[in-house]
This record gives structure tokens, sequence and C-alpha cells, in this order.
């Protein structure tokens, strides 16, 4: 009975684990990423980075493996684009300015999946959008 109670337990869990987005096992073949910051309230563009570092690459992409939110209709403040030899990977829209709302909204697997922003990746956003590019 406890060999078929730890089974039971082994296959919900690697079956839970599998159901949740790993953006940053996608992206991890990315070479390049386009980030564009929007000017506030608007479609017009304030600025935009490009980088092919792969430190700053592996960072955003660990920030989108956030924990999952609930999709908020409060706009957005610019994109990411992640590519791997000329090829989209992954398009991010985000939400960083306003502290009642913070996401990542992307699709993965046919699913709109929305996570969290932490203040690590806020801060990094700030700095981004206002020029250093430091990693």
């Amino acid at each position: 009975m406890s060999t078929g109670f730890l089974l039971i337990v082994v296959i919900v869990l690697t079956s839970c684990g599998s159901s949740a987005p790993e953006a940053s096992r996608k992206l991890s073949g990315s070479d390049s990423l386009v980030i564009t910051f929007n000017k506030p309230n608007s479609d017009s563009v304030l600025n935009t980075v490009i980088t092919t570092e792969s430190k700053a690459i592996s960072k955003l992409a660990a920030f989108i493996d956030g924990k999952s939110t609930e999709q908020k209709n409060c706009g957005y403040d610019g994109n990411m684009i992640f590519y791997s030899n000329g090829k989209v990977l992954l398009p991010v829209v985000f939400k960083f300015n306003e502290d009642s709302c913070r996401h990542f909204l992307f699709e993965m697997d046919n699913k709109v999946i929305t996570t969290s922003i932490n203040n690590e990746a806020v801060d990094f956003f700030k700095s981004l959008a206002v020029g250093k590019n430091w990693y």
C-alpha cells in the first residue's frame, strides 16, 4: 500500500511540474534580444535596447519564469523579443512601472501565460529604460 501511495505522489508531482511554463528553458538557445520601452500610456517608443549579451538574455529569461498571476488589464510598458539565428523564439509584453500591476504576458504551447515581475526585474528594467546597459 505504501508503494502505491508513493507511486501516486511521484506521478502527481511529475505531472504538475511538466505543466508549469518553462520559458527560460525555451529561451536557452536565444542569441539576441530586443527590448522596446514605450512612453507612459502610449504605444510611442521611448527607448529600444538590443543585446547579444548572454548574461542579460539569461537574466531576463529567468525573470519571465516568475510566479503565475492573473492577467490584468492595465496596459503595457513595452515588449521583448527573443531571437535565435534571426528567428523569433518568444515575444513577451510587460508592465513594470505600476506597483499594483507588474507582469509579463506571453504565449507558450498555445496558452496565454501571465507571470509576476519581481523587484529585481523592475530595477533591471528601470536601468535599461534610461539607457544603462550594464548587467
